[in-house]
């Protein structure tokens, strides 16, 4: 009977873990403007400089069919870039000719080798009407 105890305890132990461990994920929000470009800065942690890199839009840590605009080395489309600053560990979408349709749920992405395992973080990129009142 105490064997049971201790199992429920155990489970709610991981439980309770994976709770916090799940508020612990940040999601970066980046505000541009229709028709401007933003540049979508992912930090990574430095025993992944070696791995793919990539953007993916929609439900992607959930779903097979990924929509992948942009990853290490290629796109699909020209209006998205990556590069990757191996000294920082920071990798950088840029997405220009922003379009109404472009605002929405992203996701930067490493893929590593274990198990095909991805880090995801979570992004939101929101579009504006107009122009920017500030120019680079």
């Amino acid at each position: 009977m105490i064997l049971i105890c201790d199992h429920k305890l155990l489970i709610f132990n991981l439980l309770l873990i994976m709770s916090v461990v799940a508020c612990e994920m940040k999601i970066l929000t980046f505000t541009a403007y229709e028709g401007g470009k933003v540049e979508i800065r992912c930090p990574y942690e430095s025993e992944y400089e070696t791995y793919k890199k990539y953007l993916c839009r929609g439900k992607c840590p959930y779903i097979h069919n990924k929509d992948i605009p942009a990853e290490s080395g290629s796109a699909k489309d020209e209006r998205f870039s990556l590069t990757d600053n191996t000294t920082t560990h920071i990798f950088t979408v840029t997405i220009t000719d922003l379009r109404t349709e472009d605002q929405g749920q992203y996701w930067c992405a490493v893929k590593t080798e274990i198990l095909q395992k991805r880090h995801y973080t979570e992004i939101h990129l929101e579009i504006k009407h107009g122009k920017s009142e500030y120019t680079v």
